[in-house]
């Protein structure tokens, strides 16, 4: 039944305060027993997440049906992902011990635990708000050390804490899968005040997953995951990981979300791609959904994993890379200022004309002790030695300095999408 409006102005003001209380009320988040798993409630309805680790480009992940962020626990990430539309898991900045963090020191655990609470205090009643992830992958210490035995127990503390502070998010802490199935089992005894587990898993997703189903007594959720990792791939004779290229990629990220995401609809949650942004690590390219600002393939694949929708334009795909005459991508060896032909085969699904790019880089040096590529440098082209760049295929002279290179190949259709590929090689005397 339709009625009719009062004029009074109360009203007016009255209808206009609840508008704008209902835009930013503070949603209740939980996690109830559905059948024989769980289920994440927002407001009491299902919400499954469909998500993505983003520094940026929030509203392009909201166009491609994205649901929610993986971002940082700060005032000005929480107020871009809500202007989204985006619910978001807060990474709440808890040290470890690659960092410096000693869990056996009473006074640096709970001075960390201060500063997360601050946090929380803080930004608790930010309407973007869905859960509060304490830390990420605090187990992992570059060169395989072992980590600290009380690490759970200290984590547990946290959860506990913030849960008192904060009864209407859920709390969970993210690990990786070095070490998985004895991990597990030792968060299952140590942490049982965690809501759920986050797990960042790359080649090895399948395992990670079944291990976490056998051992966790609660839900999880994929708080990382994409391409196969650069110490998943095959390695060249010299030790340096062959890439996959952007389409190669986009077929992995497929798979990985139907055979492993949405087959496990009792105990997973939902997921966050990784990197819905650009990064280096490794190469300038390997875990990035973007490149050069551009979407790649792998955003069309999940827009149609998300939505059931493919893109109205979609990224070139390429069908082959290569240096003549080096049809094993692990045994590529140059000689120093001889000259080469390389090519690329790329298809556009709507025949755009397409814009190529290729340059030469020395391979990155990674520093020992760096983590997720934070001490790495980009490396930069070498000018002059392709002799036009801009063709499908090149001629090239291989660099003078004998070393360990990669060929990069770019093909950009003109409408916010490109291709990418790279080939390592040797340069030797």
């Amino acid at each position: 039944m339709r009625h009719r409006a009062s004029s009074r102005p109360g009203n007016a003001v009255t209808l206009l305060f609840f508008a704008l209380s209902a835009s930013t009320a503070l949603a209740e988040w939980g996690i109830a027993p559905e059948g024989e798993g769980w289920q994440l409630l927002k407001d009491g309805e299902p919400f499954y997440i469909r998500g993505a680790v983003a520094p940026n480009r929030f509203d392009v992940l909201r166009a491609c049906g994205g649901n929610a962020v993986r971002t940082a626990a700060n005032k000005a990430s929480l107020d871009a992902a809500h202007a989204a539309g985006l619910a978001a898991m807060a990474n709440l900045r808890v040290r470890g011990e690659r960092d410096g963090m000693d869990w056996d020191d009473p006074a640096q655990v709970e001075k960390q635990k201060q500063a997360a609470l601050d946090v929380v205090r803080g930004l608790k009643d930010h309407p973007a708000v869905m859960f509060w992830a304490v830390g990420n992958e605090l187990d992992h210490i570059p060169g395989g050390k072992a980590y600290n035995a009380r690490i759970w127990e200290r984590l547990n503390d946290i959860a506990i804490a913030i849960k008192r502070l904060d009864p209407s998010h859920p709390v969970m802490t993210v690990v990786g899968t070095g070490r998985m199935e004895k991990k597990v089992l030792e968060m299952a005894a140590g942490c049982p005040d965690m809501d759920l587990l986050g797990i960042n898993a790359y080649g090895d997703i399948a395992r990670a997953t079944e291990l976490v189903r056998r051992h966790w007594p609660k839900p999880y959720a994929v708080t990382e995951w994409g391409p196969t990792g650069h110490w998943e791939v095959p390695k060249t004779s010299w030790r340096v990981p062959i890439e996959q290229t952007s389409s190669e990629k986009a077929r992995v990220i497929d798979d990985r979300y139907r055979k492993v995401i949405l087959a496990d609809r009792t105990h997973c949650l939902g997921s966050f791609a990784f990197y819905w942004s650009e990064k280096q690590e490794t190469t300038h390219t390997w875990y990035g959904l973007f490149c050069d600002g551009l979407q790649t393939e792998s955003i069309d694949v999940l827009q149609h994993l998300w939505t059931g929708k493919w893109p109205a334009n979609r990224a070139p795909a390429i069908d082959g890379l290569g240096i003549d005459g080096f049809p094993d991508p692990r045994a590529t060896r140059l000689k120093a200022g001889q000259r080469y032909r390389a090519g690329a085969r790329v298809v556009d699904p709507e025949s755009d004309p397409l814009v190529f790019g290729w340059d030469i880089r020395p391979e990155v040096e990674i520093p020992p002790g760096s983590y997720a590529g934070g001490m790495e440098k980009r490396a930069k082209p070498i000018e002059g030695l392709i002799r036009d760049p801009s063709v499908a295929t090149i001629e090239f002279t291989a660099p003078g300095k004998p070393g360990r290179y990669r060929l990069f190949f770019t093909a950009k259709d003109g409408k916010g999408h490109i291709a990418y590929g790279n080939i390592p090689f040797l340069v030797e005397e």
